[in-house]
């Protein structure tokens, strides 16, 4: 009987180290699928510029507050260059954009600083990339 008793408990020991593993591969798994790039391209309306944006958990907290508002369409990050993307939503040709201050204040609120903020709703092709 003492003998089944160590078995069971090492049975249960090699179970639990099983679901451990598993647990952390899909929890690993789901960190790259919800914060991988885009699958298509995002048309982005700004870009903004956030010094320490160096990894996919980092923009979490961003994404989180940048979502909540109510024009915001889209949100994606570029950690290589640091930015963080986003599409507002138009209505009639209208950009629906949040105020410059309000950006800074959310971004801000989840830990980290901007540097600049660029629109992009106008952006004409300088001398350098003309077809």
């Amino acid at each position: 009987m003492e003998d089944f008793e160590k078995f069971e408990l090492e049975v249960g020991r090699w179970f639990m180290r099983a679901v451990a593993f598993i647990g952390l591969f899909l929890g690993i798994m789901f960190t790259f699928w919800a914060h991988g790039a885009p699958s298509k391209p995002i048309d982005a309306d700004m870009e903004v510029k956030v010094p320490g944006l160096v990894c996919p958990s980092c923009a979490i907290g961003i994404k989180r507050n940048l979502k909540r508002q109510v024009n915001v369409k889209y949100i994606a990050f570029d950690i290589a260059k640091e930015l963080v993307l986003i599409d507002f939503v138009e209505i009639e040709g209208f950009i629906h954009y949040l105020k410059n201050d309000k950006i800074i204040k959310l971004v801000k609120d989840a830990g980290y600083e901007v540097s600049s903020i660029k629109r992009l709703d106008n952006n004409k092709p300088n001398r350098y990339n003309k077809p």
